[in-house]
């Protein structure tokens, strides 16, 4: 009796996932926020009164999260390069880039409510809550606020409760920073996109720059090592 022959299996295509990328991403900013907040109490006194003491802060925060989402990101990128070579996927040169824009939308979330803050609608200060959410910024943060929206108490001449009033309502629930440091803070989760956009861009090429930086004049080092990396995947 004859056997027919069995029929080859097909590779099952695979979806792009903007949607998993972006969540993987979030979560790695949500790590390098943790990390941050631990690196900033543990810096802290070098920031008070000190613009190179927050620069140094932020410079040791950034160090830590932005290579971090780099990193993940590169490797997503050559993960569907290897896809999309063996017709496993179609070509999205514009996913890191997207899923990177959809990580920060937690990051302007809290700049919504910061400036609820500014405007009275939230009656509480909101800029510690959001220095914490984005610890990696801090060293920005303060340096568009320094104050850190504390209030000096300041000697000042007893007065009746009903005189001060009207001026604790014209006040801002954040004192101290004015609309034109807020767009800047705008700008700022714009360093996690560029990083990330990027990374997978550079991954979905296989180009590595620390790579290219040690073994720039020999290419069959460069491939050796990159042939290496995957294999440990």
């Amino acid at each position: 009796m004859e056997q027919k022959p069995t029929p080859a299996k097909q590779a099952v295509p695979l979806k792009n996932e903007t949607w998993r990328l972006a969540l993987q991403t979030f979560w790695s900013i949500v790590i390098g926020t943790i990390i941050s907040i631990v690196i900033v109490l543990s810096l802290s006194s070098v920031m008070v009164g000190s613009l190179w003491g927050k620069v140094v802060v932020e410079f040791i925060c950034l160090a830590i999260t932005l290579p971090l989402l780099y990193g993940y990101m590169w490797s997503q990128g050559d993960r569907d390069a290897n896809f999309v070579q063996f017709g496993r996927m179609n070509p999205d040169p514009w996913k890191g880039l997207r899923a990177s824009l959809f990580a920060v939308i937690p990051c302007y979330l809290t700049l919504i409510l910061l400036a609820l803050s500014m405007v009275r609608v939230i009656p509480f200060d909101f800029m510690p809550a959001y220095r914490l959410l984005n610890a990696p910024l801090w060293g920005f943060i303060n340096m568009l606020h320094p104050n850190g929206g504390a209030i000096p108490h300041d000697a000042v001449p007893a007065q009746e409760a009903t005189d001060l009033l009207p001026a604790i309502e014209a006040m801002d629930a954040t004192p101290g920073l004015g609309w034109g440091a807020f767009a800047v803070l705008c700008l700022l989760p714009l360093l996690y996109v560029v990083f990330c956009a990027v990374g997978y861009r550079f991954g979905f090429k296989r180009f590595s720059v620390i790579n290219h930086l040690v073994y720039k004049d020999d290419p069959e080092k460069i491939a050796a090592r990159m042939q290496k990396r995957r294999k440990h995947r």
